[in-house]
């Protein structure tokens, strides 16, 4: 029984860590991933190869996600409180986060699961 609860606790710690909580001020633009250890809010460790970020808006009031390449916006997508999505990350492409209230969001990343097309 004492092992099985330990193994529970390592898991559910293990699990905890990977889910990044931020928080942004009114009127703040944060680089979440795609930029580089040291420029990112959140470490994708899928970084360079296909992911998928899973967000999800903690705050009271809407928050927008930008994904950029190469100082190109590709995409906004709004995202209301309460709400989660999970958005696909190319390699190169950098997530955004934008908001105009204060705003708080938790993010985790995980593999893509690309399967070929068979016809």
């Amino acid at each position: 029984m004492k092992n099985s609860l330990i193994l529970f606790l390592c898991l559910s710690f293990s699990v905890a860590a990977q889910e990044n909580i931020i928080e942004l001020e009114a009127n703040q633009s944060m680089s979440i991933s795609g930029k580089g250890p040291g420029q990112d809010a959140a470490i994708n460790p899928y970084l360079g190869e296909e992911s998928i970020a899973i967000v999800k808006n903690l705050g009271e009031h809407n928050l927008e996600l930008r994904l950029q390449k190469e100082g190109e916006i590709k995409e906004i997508i709004p995202l209301e409180p309460g709400l989660s999505l999970e958005v696909e990350l190319a390699p190169g492409l950098e997530l955004y986060f934008d908001t105009y209230y204060k705003g708080k969001a938790a993010i985790r990343f995980k593999k893509a699961n690309l399967k070929e097309a068979t016809d």
